[in-house]
């Protein structure tokens, strides 16, 4: 039995609808290339089944509520920001691995299907990117606030 290569498009808006949903584990870094894969996959004109727009909307409804679901732990990073310059370090970081993410994602998306190491490890960037972003909140979190003479929830 073979396997089905998926058309280049789906594994596009796949990929969209995925890091939407990672959006609020990694505190906003899979965001901007979930918007942007899915973006793409809802403009590109195929012979497709037209499921790529619909899973295109999805992801960006998932963004938007994992936009939502961050917004107080994020605002809560921002104000410490305000304070420290760890704080801005910090978020510079965040920024930074949300850039790593989006080309990664780029590069998962389209390497050839078959190419099974070099897509493996371009998901395994993706993971450990995620996880650093949520190291570095959980940091920023843990140890931080209390530092900076910051109470999270009193703003």
């Amino acid at each position: 039995m073979s396997r089905r290569l998926r058309p280049f498009v789906e594994r596009e808006a796949t990929w969209a609808l995925v890091l939407a949903a990672l959006g609020f584990v990694s505190l906003y870094t899979t965001l901007p290339a979930s918007i942007a894969l899915a973006i793409r996959s809802a403009r590109r004109r195929t012979l497709v089944d037209g499921v790529e727009p619909a899973i295109a909307a999805l992801a960006v409804a998932v963004g938007l509520v994992t936009f939502l679901l961050g917004y107080p732990a994020m605002r809560a990073l921002v104000i410490a920001a305000e304070d420290a310059s760890e704080a801005r370090f910090a978020l510079l970081a965040l920024l930074g691995l949300a850039v790593a993410i989006w080309f990664l994602a780029d590069a998962a998306v389209h390497l050839h299907p078959e190419r099974l190491t070099a897509r493996r490890i371009a998901i395994g960037g993706i993971g450990v990117a995620v996880g650093a972003a949520l190291s570095i909140a959980t940091v920023m979190i843990a140890v931080g606030f209390e530092a900076w003479g910051v109470t999270p929830g009193s703003g």
